[in-house]
């Protein structure tokens, strides 16, 4: 093979929708493998509000700590908005004020109502809504508040199934 004829083979040569599915692989398994990339090259450059990048993007990160999310209003939304399963977690963490629902249960109060005087209860029905959506789409920390925060309420019958899906 001739080298001056040879054609030389770089990223821009690969069609779009192939970079797109390699940058949402690896944004797939580590957030900062996925902003590293967007760095290291242009041709790899899709922005997190690409929704087919921002359904998958891993953020582990904001699972382990939520109240980080506050500072990454526009990741979040673009991730909530493609419905990702991290996103809907972090949410529904932030959402919920799981606090005051586990103070109701050291303290034996079976309903969700008396405890809900001390905060917005629409926002702790909201967030228990993305923790069951987070569950249901088999994420393991949703489920497992899902199933804590049910059997403070006092749903029990829920909570078992909740529980029955993490054994599995």
């Amino acid at each position: 093979m001739d080298q001056k004829r040879a054609k030389k083979q770089t990223l821009d040569t690969m069609p779009e929708d192939l970079r797109m599915v390699i940058v949402s692989k690896v944004g797939a398994s580590s957030a900062l493998d996925y902003f590293n990339a967007i760095v290291a090259s242009k041709s790899l450059y899709f922005h997190f509000d690409n929704h087919f990048i921002a359904k998958v993007l891993n953020l582990s990160p904001l699972v382990k700590k939520p109240a980080l999310a506050k500072r990454y209003r526009s990741l979040m939304n673009s991730c909530f908005s493609a419905n990702n399963v991290d996103a809907n977690f972090v949410t529904g963490m932030l959402q919920v004020d799981y606090f005051v629902l586990l103070s109701c249960v050291a303290f034996n109060v079976p309903s969700l109502q008396v405890c809900s005087s001390t905060s917005d209860s629409r926002n702790q029905f909201l967030g228990m809504h993305h923790l069951r959506i987070a569950s249901k789409a088999g994420h393991l920390q949703g489920r497992y508040v899902n199933g804590v925060l049910l059997m403070a309420i006092g749903q029990t019958e829920k909570r078992s199934k909740n529980h029955q899906q993490i054994d599995r």
